[in-house]
């Protein structure tokens, strides 16, 4: 088994360190093992190809705006004093002082606590990080059994044990407690039967160090988030936002041709080779993940210059490869698709199956399954305020992405 991600734009290897160390443990915990691999130490590549595309030759000067003369009246779009409205009721709120985010959201959706830990996790070596993992991921299979996946309800009214907890670090220790009673049922002889299918035994949990940090760093910076939040409003281009759009066109007007292809296509097709003969020597299936920009890299990758790689899973999260296709803007894409004769573009022959994944609130987000034929589109609704980045950090993602991919495909 080998499995290699393709990141989308505005990444950096040097920032992604910690969130690529995460996926993997996610990857390791969940999709692995659901797609049938059998080594614990599969290898999983992560090519970064950000930094081979051209820097700005201004460093950026398109964006300043400072000291130049102002066309009428020099007031701010949005006043000033709505910021500091906000700063004051933050700074005054008691959930804020005492440390209360996660109970917050806890007595609206235990789900949603949880996902909000787990997307704010920092591990400072491969065993918390393992160790924290499992935590997130046992606590969303305690909700989902418990709840019925949210059929049954959720919150305070459900868990009636969240109404007794004062602080975020109380609801830590509350939860570690409660899942090890939900697992001692599964170890007892006289408890229930029917275990749960997934991610049922992970044995006795404390809290790992990391939930705890993570929790102290989100109270200390809410504040901060909502103040600069408002007042990003009315804020311009910032370098990091405008590395997106250079990243896109800096990708297609770089990519190259089969004969000469780009440094991107080079990279990614390379991390696809080894992953490839990795795979072959191991007798085990190959997969691929793709975020946002990195589906649509893959797929011109895929389809032109690596026809003879062999994918027995293709994930697309939050891409659009559906759009990409729809506008021609793809090396191997047919203008004469669609016509009366072929109404989708044939599935890539060497792609022996397709899901695509799109976040109902995203709206970088496109369908496969009208444009191509064979992909499986599967909508998954995470909640988060910037559902675009919140794919692969998700515990209720990983463990529903690998409940499908155990399922097959269906009919």
């Amino acid at each position: 088994m080998a499995l290699v991600h393709v990141h989308g734009i505005g990444n950096r290897e040097a920032e992604d360190k910690g969130r690529a160390a995460l996926r993997d443990s996610w990857f390791r915990l969940a999709l692995l093992p659901a797609a049938g691999c059998r080594s614990p130490e599969a290898p999983i590549l992560n090519p970064h190809w950000g930094a081979l595309l051209s820097p700005p030759a201004w460093n950026w000067a398109s964006l300043r705006v400072d000291g130049v003369e102002s066309l009428g009246d020099d007031r701010p779009a949005i006043d000033v004093s709505v910021a500091e409205m906000v700063v004051g009721v933050v700074a005054a709120g008691p959930d804020v002082v005492e440390g209360r985010v996660l109970v917050t959201a806890a007595r609206k959706s235990l789900l949603w606590a949880v996902e909000l830990l787990a997307v704010s996790l920092e591990a400072r070596s491969a065993e918390e990080r393992d160790t924290t993992v499992a935590f997130c991921a046992r606590a969303v299979a305690y909700w989902a059994w418990k709840t019925g996946e949210g059929r049954h309800g959720d919150g305070v009214e459900f868990f009636a044990w969240i109404g007794e907890i004062e602080g975020d670090i109380d609801f830590l220790d509350r939860l570690a407690e409660e899942m090890n009673i939900w697992q001692g049922q599964w170890d007892d002889d006289s408890g229930p039967r029917d275990a749960p299918g997934e991610w049922e035994r992970f044995g006795g949990m404390r809290v790992p160090r990391p939930a705890r940090a993570a929790v102290r760093r989100m109270n200390a910076a809410l504040a901060k988030t909502v103040a600069g939040g408002v007042m990003a409003v009315s804020r311009r281009f910032t370098p990091k936002s405008a590395l997106l759009f250079a990243d896109v066109a800096g990708y297609l007007a770089g990519r190259g041709s089969v004969e000469q292809p780009g440094p991107v296509v080079e990279l990614v097709g390379k991390a696809l080779d080894c992953a490839a003969s990795t795979a072959r020597e191991n007798g085990d299936p190959l997969i691929v993940v793709a975020h946002s920009m990195g589906g649509n890299i893959v797929h011109d990758v895929l389809s032109l210059h690596r026809p003879d790689v062999r994918i027995d899973l293709l994930v697309t999260v939050g891409t659009q490869v559906g759009l990409f296709e729809e506008l021609k803007l793809f090396a191997a894409s047919d203008p004469a698709v669609p016509s009366p004769h072929v109404a989708r573009v044939p599935m890539l022959p060497n792609v022996t199956r397709w899901i695509n994944v799109v976040d109902v609130r995203d709206p970088l987000a496109f369908a496969a399954g009208p444009v191509f034929a064979g992909a499986e589109d599967l909508v998954f609704d995470s909640g988060a305020l910037l559902p675009h980045g919140a794919y692969l950090t998700s515990p209720d993602f990983h463990r529903r992405l690998a409940r499908r991919i155990a399922e097959g495909t269906r009919s």
